[in-house]
């Protein structure tokens, strides 16, 4: 039978709360970005735009066929970020400059992931989660998405030719 050693969970407790950097209480006080009631309707319009083309019959059937279908890239400051339905939703690939590292000799840092933002495209919640986040990638998602009409048949076209819709951000964060 195998057994663990003496002290290993409290061993493992005490590495991984090194690991999760933050420690103490966080703010229960969240800042929520300030927009005008007309920037407030775009955001709405355009995450219910994104949500309303992912749940229709011909996009599913290009994913049961299709993995991924890209539709926006977009490039701020601080993250570049790729939007594609995937059959669990919308996804987001990005990379993310976190800075330069003295150790590493003045070197760039860039974290590379996705994330699906599913939870970011229902009404009422959406876009409340949007302008309260700290996440530069889904501050960055926000600036697009406040600051262009994203219209259903320019998505619907350049899904159609197989591109992308490119938007260059200035993040007001």
């Amino acid at each position: 039978m195998v057994k663990a050693p003496e002290k290993f969970v409290d061993e493992y407790l005490s590495h991984e709360k090194g690991l999760t950097g933050k420690t103490g209480k966080r703010s229960k006080k969240v800042k929520i970005r300030d927009v005008s009631s007309v920037e407030l309707a775009r955001l709405k319009q355009n995450l219910q735009t994104l949500w309303g083309i992912y749940r229709t019959p011909e996009i599913q059937g290009i994913l049961s066929k299709k993995h991924n279908i890209p539709f926006l890239s977009a490039e701020g400051r601080n993250a570049c970020l790729n939007l594609s339905y995937v059959d669990k939703g919308v996804l987001i690939v990005y990379e993310l400059d976190t800075g330069s590292q003295k150790e590493l000799a003045g070197a760039r840092i860039y974290k590379q992931d996705e994330l699906l933002i599913n939870r970011y495209l229902t009404p009422g919640r959406g876009e409340e989660a949007l302008l309260k986040t700290t996440d530069v990638v889904l501050q960055t998602l926000a600036d697009v998405l406040i600051n262009n009409n994203i219209s259903e048949t320019c998505i619907w076209d350049v899904i159609a030719k197989g591109d992308q819709i490119n938007i260059s951000v200035v993040s007001y964060f």
